[in-house]
């Protein structure tokens, strides 16, 4: 895709400097390029004679501006303002530019996708894989295991989104920050119930940085009914839709133990799925039913291409194992540990294992590199 044309016209030296060199140097590189002015003529003779679409990022101060401007056929304008909220009426959404730069740089791309972009939406020029995190029962360790991954993939340079498909998601671990953080499932649900052509165009709108792990995520579904209410049809719509935004390289999908038509759909369209399995016999027989029913209820076609896509993997490891994996049909793909200090979690920070978490995203990795190898 093309880059979009940003033009900032903001006296502030500093700022544009500083947004300049983000721009530059982050993962908005491939999205934006950008053109600063702090002389006003200067600006604004620019904007009337490029011939390239743009996005206007003007500091509030600077109005009003030319009406030969609004002949132009811009992408949008956005107002940028050294307060929260601007001291003017004004028709323009307003940003506050002491802020996060990539939260700012998202919201600008939001404001575009929402108000000028239906035909051709700001998108990403990424090739996203889906990984699924599943267990068969609770408390096997999925949403620790697919934060770890999340974060882990991040540190290592990739562009990672991490989604709770949960009935009675884990909230402590996906913050809501604000109002919008709050209603973005139940918007996500919405679209692709409603107009799930949209959905891609949306994202940028939904998406939260994760305080703490820094990789991306979607705020979990805030209420119990819509989750009862989504539909295979709904669940391959938001999994297309994310992945048609083209913002990530890893897309994490944190499911729930319950098996049904949304789960298996998510499972069935995932690239891999790490299957959490607990060296527990009660635990195996439940699995081994699990698989069973999958088997006979599924096409055979289908269950053929899920079963290339399962990493079995042993969770909690504390040593040599009790049962006997291979002969009730697991054949372990790998092992994470077990981490006494996640025996009781009070807060967000506690959850950290550098060992953990890169043998967890090795589990990624490798599977990558086997397919690599298979497709070269």
């Amino acid at each position: 895709m093309r880059k979009m044309t940003l033009v900032l016209l903001d006296s502030d030296r500093y700022f544009s400097e500083m947004l300049s060199v983000f721009i530059r140097t982050s993962e908005y590189a491939d999205r934006f390029t950008i053109h600063c002015f702090s002389s006003k003529p200067q600006g604004l003779q620019f904007l009337e004679e490029t011939q390239e679409p743009f996005i206007l990022l003007v500091q509030e101060t600077w109005l009003p501006l030319p009406e030969t401007l609004a002949r132009l056929k811009l992408g949008c304008t956005v107002l940028i303002s050294d307060h929260h909220h601007s001291v003017l009426e004004v028709d323009y959404p307003v940003l506050c530019k002491f802020q996060p730069l990539d939260r700012l740089l998202s919201e600008v791309a939001a404001h575009y996708n929402d108000y000028c972009a239906v035909q051709q939406p700001l998108l990403g020029s990424r090739s996203t894989r889906v990984i699924a995190v599943y267990s068969t029962v609770g408390g096997a360790g999925k949403t620790v295991t697919a934060l770890q991954i999340a974060k882990q993939l991040t540190l290592h340079g990739e562009r990672v989104c991490c989604v709770s498909f949960e009935r009675l998601p884990s909230y402590a671990w996906y913050p809501v920050q604000d109002a919008a953080g709050a209603e973005a499932f139940s918007s996500m649900v919405y679209y692709a119930k409603m107009n799930p052509k949209l959905l891609s165009s949306k994202i940028e709108r939904w998406k939260s940085k994760h305080p703490v792990m820094k990789f991306d995520y979607i705020p979990p579904l805030a209420h119990l009914r819509e989750w009862q209410e989504l539909t295979e049809d709904d669940a391959a719509s938001i999994l297309q839709g994310l992945v048609d935004a083209k913002l990530y390289d890893v897309l994490v999908l944190d499911l729930d133990s319950i098996l049904n038509d949304v789960m298996r759909q998510l499972l069935v369209k995932s690239d891999q799925v790490l299957w959490l399995l607990l060296d527990d016999v009660v635990y195996l027989q439940k699995t081994v039913t699990s698989l069973s029913e999958f088997r006979q209820t599924d096409e055979p076609d289908s269950w053929l291409d899920l079963k290339k896509k399962i990493s079995f993997v042993q969770n909690k490891r504390t040593g040599a194992p009790l049962n006997d994996f291979e002969g009730l049909g697991f054949r372990l793909s790998g092992a994470l540990p077990y981490v006494p200090d996640w025996k009781a979690i009070g807060r967000l920070e506690q959850l950290s294992s550098p060992m953990f978490a890169e043998a967890a995203a090795e589990l990624v990795r490798s599977k990558e590199s086997e397919v690599v190898s298979l497709v070269v």
